[in-house]
């Protein structure tokens, strides 16, 4: 009989598992460094600014919310709320913050070279290789989504198949949402190259396994799912065999190039936002990059019905 859950379990529960590792990392981190919990506000902002300019801002703001959430689960008051802490945080930020680099969006033009069956490959590899970033790139999905989407989670029909998002990066709270993906008439249909991926793998719907598997050296497919930073190493590495420089792309570039096209196409901001759970018009707009002034000019468009 198993054991009955307890509530440190679904405190546990309440991160996903690669924020907790990354919680935990830099827990050690700032112990290796001679910190304590709980750790003074003195000490801590002695540790922020010791780490300034040696990691990235947000990186460092990711290890106070560690060290925070460190004091949180023990009930000790947080140090994050002293004004030396804050100060500081905020020092470093005029210092040293700059823009978030942003993925370099992948059109479908360079999608489709990047799926083409490669000799390099085998054709195991090639067939979920192009099922991977098909999906990836029409379902606007994140990296952790891909790699936590299992073959029950699929549903088709004769328009498509609706993938269930059990959790996301956006919806801690595990209350999922769905998303379509319609048959197409072109070569590369993201749908019939999910279908021939489970013919490949010999798996089907109602088995709860992983849809995307590791695949070792040697052709052998594993139960293992795929980490999510699998997804941008895949996809530099087809990159790399087509002779496209993979600077600046990573797994991010499929959501952020699906965006882009789709507003591009006319596609209107809440239907991109259904297929990607964006929760606001702001955040799709940051990802609609390289598209010029006079493309979906709004006042061509008005003179033109004129």
């Amino acid at each position: 009989m198993s054991a009955r859950p307890t509530v440190s379990s679904y405190v546990q529960e309440s991160l996903a598992p690669s924020t907790q590792l990354a919680y935990a990392a830099d827990l050690r981190r700032f112990l290796d460094w001679g910190g304590t919990i709980p750790a003074p506000p003195q000490l801590l902002a002695q540790y922020l600014a010791s780490h300034a300019g040696v990691l990235k801002v947000s990186t460092l703001m990711r290890h106070l919310a560690s060290i925070v959430r460190a004091h949180s689960v023990q009930g000790l008051p947080s140090p994050s709320g002293s004004h030396v802490v804050r100060s500081t945080m905020k020092g470093i930020r005029r210092v040293h913050g700059s823009a978030a680099k942003q993925a370099i969006p992948l059109t479908l033009r360079a999608v489709r070279k990047l799926v083409a069956p490669a000799p390099q490959f085998t054709s195991l590899r090639n067939a979920r290789d192009r099922a991977l970033l098909l999906m990836g790139y029409a379902g606007g999905f994140r990296r952790s989504e891909l790699a936590a989407l299992k073959t029950s989670d699929l549903t088709f029909s004769k328009r498509g198949v609706v993938v269930r998002l059990r959790s996301s990066k956006t919806d801690p709270r595990g209350t999922g949402r769905e998303v379509a993906l319609p048959y197409s008439q072109t070569s590369d249909c993201p749908v019939r190259a999910l279908q021939a991926w489970l013919r490949v793998s010999k798996t089907t719907r109602s088995e709860p396994l992983p849809l995307f598997r590791r695949i070792d050296r040697y052709d052998h497919l594993h139960a293992a799912a795929l980490c999510g930073a699998s997804v941008g190493w895949i996809l530099q590495q087809r990159m790399r065999a087509i002779g496209m420089d993979p600077h600046g792309f990573s797994a991010h570039s499929l959501r952020s190039g699906f965006v882009t096209s789709a507003a591009k196409a006319g596609t209107p901001t809440w239907a991109i936002q259904r297929q990607t759970g964006h929760r606001t018009e702001q955040m799709v707009h940051r990802y609609i990059r390289g598209i010029g002034l006079f493309e979906r000019n709004a006042s061509a468009s008005l003179f033109a019905r004129t």
